[in-house]
């Protein structure tokens, strides 16, 4: 039985949350840290991107700093998340952890796996999406469909989470030389519309449509079974979840003096503008 690091953080500013998840990262790397499984939230409304996203092409800065929305860049890829009322967590492990196929794929597996145990105990009844299912413009190569914006939770990609069809958990993976760390959002509650006024579709029927597109392929924890949970709820069920089906036994620890101090220095680069 592997002995983890369980952080069971707060709500914390968006670059804040960032920042530690890339120390504890780049501690796991370079050998100074254990496989780290960390639950946290958000304090204020927060646009994370991917690391590899255009914040000039597809954000509206300036409606996100008009209503008080940080953005803030991931340390993992994938595609933009407005991050309020949800639970995150963040996975830091060697790769060759022989918890975790070597690729991204199979990684993604074991801990969509661990996640669905979870959500179990929360009653429901989630699975993996056994295949890629990558949204399209309804014309190809349709210019500024809102279809084709930038949204995390437009997309369904293989072995992510799915409840009646729609998409539950967002996740993305980066994989460094000798680790990996992923991250996901398990929203409580959706917020369609503000993301879609982050992403700069302002005109009204495009919107309404972007909106429609995301309802029926995404839904959050208090859309089903009727039931509203804590944030404590959905955290104490992940964590029985990622021990049930990796035998995984948690050691709660703080972060060290090592990641505190890297995390402070991160901190600035996360701010995209």
């Amino acid at each position: 039985m592997q002995v983890w690091r369980l952080i069971k953080d707060g709500f914390h500013e968006g670059y804040h949350n960032m920042a530690v998840d890339e120390a504890i990262a780049t501690a796991v790397e370079n050998s100074v840290s254990p496989p780290t499984l960390r639950l946290y939230s958000w304090k204020t409304e927060t646009l994370s991107i991917g690391y590899s996203q255009r914040i000039d092409k597809e954000i509206d800065t300036s409606y996100c700093q008009r209503v008080g929305i940080d953005i803030v860049l991931r340390p993992t890829g994938g595609r933009a998340v407005l991050h309020d009322q949800e639970v995150t967590y963040s996975i830091a492990s060697p790769k060759n952890n022989t918890l975790f196929p070597d690729s991204i794929l199979e990684t993604y597996r074991v801990i969509s796996n661990a996640l669905v145990r979870g959500l179990s105990l929360l009653k429901i009844n989630a699975t993996l999406n056994p295949k890629s299912q990558i949204s399209r413009p309804t014309i190809m190569g349709a210019p500024k469909s809102p279809i084709s914006r930038p949204s995390c939770f437009a997309t369904t990609s293989q072995y992510e989470i799915i409840v009646h069809g729609k998409k539950l958990i967002g996740s993305a993976q980066r994989r460094f030389k000798m680790s990996f760390l992923q991250q996901g959002s398990i929203p409580l509650e959706n917020y369609h519309d503000k993301l879609a006024l982050c992403l700069g579709i302002k005109e009204k029927e495009k919107r309404e449509r972007f909106v429609e597109i995301l309802k029926r392929r995404s839904t959050a924890l208090h859309e089903l079974n009727g039931k509203i949970f804590s944030y404590d709820e959905v955290v104490n069920a992940i964590i029985k979840g990622f021990e049930d089906i990796c035998k995984i036994k948690f050691d709660i620890a703080p972060l060290t003096a090592y990641e505190l101090e890297l995390s402070d220095k991160l901190y600035e680069r996360k701010k995209v503008f």
